[in-house]
């Protein structure tokens, strides 16, 4: 599905979904899905022409992010950015709490071999808003005219909700955050849960 020529939802991601950006260098990947995934998100790009990936986006460190992130890593020998907040959770240097924690230990994730910190303000055209709350480090981006929410925010049957309190980090910096990207100019929220929501406003109770 495409929400503008150049952002592709990947309909293989689906249940955490991921999403292609076409910019001038190259493609952008936003998250990586379950693990299990690789292969039909590689088929998937190619076929509908973003294979050609530069960088990896992540919004966050959770495993159905990142579960694809050492594959896809490997076969574009592309670069691969997270907040420096929630890196250590992927290079396995910091265990996650709670629930999070079982589920990491069920599903093994192979660490990448290459990652980066995000920069301060943008990537080319792609403009990188901290947002923690869901997790320490969570970021949104901004391009095209979409928003790419991540975790902070779902959608269920068209509507925004805030990111479900049991696996989030902190609520409160989760509703600083809505407010943070609720100031932001869109067309689209995309959520990594639910279908995206074309709008120009966030609205969640």
């Amino acid at each position: 599905m495409f929400m503008t020529d150049h952002v592709y939802k990947v309909e293989s991601s689906k249940g955490s979904y991921m999403y292609a950006l076409r910019l001038a260098d190259g493609v952008t990947l936003i998250d990586t899905s379950f693990p299990g995934r690789g292969d039909k998100i590689i088929n998937e790009l190619q076929a509908d022409g973003f294979d050609q990936v530069k960088r990896i986006l992540l919004t966050h460190h959770d495993v159905d992010h990142i579960g694809n992130l050492a594959q896809l890593q490997q076969k574009y020998q592309c670069e691969v950015y997270i907040s420096e907040t929630d890196m250590p959770y992927v290079q396995g240097m910091k265990k996650r709490d709670g629930m999070k924690k079982i589920f990491a230990s069920l599903m093994r994730i192979k660490v990448p071999e290459r990652i980066q910190p995000l920069p301060v303000g943008n990537i080319d055209d792609i403009q990188i808003i901290p947002s923690p709350g869901h997790t320490p480090g969570h970021t949104c981006f901004l391009f095209d005219g979409v928003l790419f929410a991540g975790d902070l925010l779902r959608s269920k049957n068209g509507v925004l909700l805030r990111s479900k309190p049991m696996m989030t980090w902190d609520m409160e910096k989760v509703t600083e955050s809505v407010k943070t990207v609720s100031g932001l100019r869109f067309d689209w929220v995309c959520p990594a849960h639910g279908e995206p929501v074309k709008t120009s406003k966030i609205e969640v109770s």
